[in-house]
């Protein structure tokens, strides 16, 4: 979990599904579509951080193990 977002990355992906489907709805509210638009976006760079920390650690760890 992370403890500025308080959310995980699977939580996070979820949101970002759930929201996705609402924005996809023909009878989507559009007085909530800018700010579930910038929830999105929050949410998509929480993701790519993850993803590249995740990255990062998993680059350390095979080249920990290449050396050996």
């Amino acid at each position: 979990m992370n403890k500025k977002t308080g959310i995980t990355y699977l939580q996070a992906r979820q949101e970002l599904q759930s929201l996705a489907e609402d924005l996809e709805k023909p009878d989507a509210d559009l007085g909530q579509i800018a700010s579930k638009v910038k929830r999105a976006l929050e949410l998509l760079t929480y993701c790519r951080n993850y993803l590249r920390k995740v990255q990062a650690d998993t680059d350390t760890i095979i080249n920990t193990y290449e050396k050996d």
